[in-house]
């Protein structure tokens, strides 16, 4: 749920021009024209000229440098990689190859690679904006600690970054330290306002304390500035939810589907939202085509099978299809996810195989974090399977 907007630096070395409408000559001419191309996204034409570029002077680090940009906007990050690594090999001391490698080999998702890089660019000239990329990949790599002070040293470098108090905000709370990370929001916000980004993250961050009308606000505040911003949409109709305005929920989910749909998640959650309304066929029909976009979404097999087995509208419950859909999910979780050997067991009950449901439910009761959190539910609807009948959900 992170729309994130990552600083990466990029720099056009802007050389002389040849005569409008003259046919390039030199290396020069030919690097002048591709970044011309660029600039009107014509990106296959100035791949070509820089290329020209670089056969006619090899030693050439504008025409490297600015195809390995026009590849990286391509997707050809392992182009881009070659090409930086060919100005790093003719110049070793050039900041910005090595900072454009750094992002290119962290989208290729070797992240080790782009830490070393950001760290060689710091090492030649410190720069905020450098920290906060390093921040970034630190964070990606699990490095919590190390992006917190990648960021912290983006900040004493440029009091007034807004982004790396936004990175530091998300960081931080993602490591639990909510207050910190909505201090660093806010400061975030009074540095620049209008970033939807901030905002949807110091709803998170209110999300987590659970001050959930302060979510909300900010929430909307992200959705006015930018109003195609589908997490913000998903995320205060999940917050709505939770204060118990179903409606306005569904809403949301409506208007996060609309813009993307493909959207999973938000299917699900509007599937969650409509069964709460007693709408089945539209909890049925969310559930359903969040696993038709994605065959391996645990979540919405479980939920689907779980209605399909409980659910007290005769007409909607069956034990054929709620077994099928919770053995997907058993299937993709191998077998270790308590919440969907619960569902299993239901499922099995629906079907008349007690047996087996009590064996499923006996198995998700070996999971202590499953029994702190429902393990009177569940030992109840044990004794229900041992008896010989099936759950309802009430």
């Amino acid at each position: 749920m992170k729309h994130i907007n990552y600083l990466l630096i990029f720099f056009l070395l802007v050389v002389v021009s040849p005569v409008r409408g003259q046919t390039p000559v030199s290396a020069s001419d030919y690097v002048k024209r591709g970044l011309e191309r660029s600039t009107k996204n014509d990106l296959d034409g100035a791949i070509s000229d820089f290329t020209k570029a670089a056969e006619i002077d090899p030693r050439n680090t504008r025409a490297y440098f600015n195809r390995g940009h026009a590849r990286g906007l391509k997707g050809d990050f392992e182009g881009a990689i070659a090409d930086f690594s060919k100005v790093i090999e003719i110049d070793p001391s050039d900041l910005a190859a090595y900072t454009n490698r750094g992002k290119s080999r962290r989208k290729e998702g070797d992240v080790d690679g782009a830490i070393d890089d950001y760290t060689k660019a710091l090492e030649i000239k410190p720069r905020a904006e450098i920290y906060l990329n390093r921040g970034v990949a630190r964070n990606q790599k699990g490095d919590i600690e190390g992006a917190i002070q990648d960021y912290t040293k983006a900040i004493e470098l440029d009091p007034h970054y807004a982004d790396a108090y936004d990175q530091r905000g998300v960081v931080r709370a993602k490591k639990g330290e909510v207050d910190e990370a909505i201090a660093d929001e806010t400061t975030a916000l009074e540095i620049d306002p209008r970033k939807a980004r901030v905002y949807y993250n110091r709803g998170i961050a209110l999300y987590r304390k659970r001050d959930l009308g302060g979510a909300i606000a900010d929430f909307t505040s992200a959705i006015e500035i930018d109003p195609r911003n589908v997490q913000a949409y998903a995320n205060r109709g999940q917050t709505l939810f939770e204060q118990g305005n179903v409606d306005g929920a569904i809403t949301d989910y409506t208007k996060a589907i609309e813009i993307d749909r493909r959207d999973v998640i938000t299917y699900r959650l509007r599937g969650n939202a409509r069964e709460r309304k007693g709408n089945l066929v539209g909890a049925i029909a969310d559930y359903s085509r969040a696993i038709e976009i994605d065959q391996r979404y645990v979540g919405a097999y479980n939920d689907l099978a779980w209605l399909l087995a409980t659910t007290t509208n005769d007409r909607f419950r069956n034990g054929t299809q709620a077994v099928q859909n919770a053995l997907k999910a058993s299937e993709l979780t191998k077998e270790k996810n308590p919440s969907v050997l619960d569902t299993l067991a239901a499922a099995y009950a629906e079907s008349g195989d007690f047996d087996e449901a009590v064996k499923w439910e006996n198995k998700a009761l070996t999971f202590p974090e499953f029994v702190q959190r429902s393990g009177n539910e569940a030992r109840q609807r044990l004794q229900l399977y041992m008896e010989r009948k099936p759950y309802r959900e009430k």
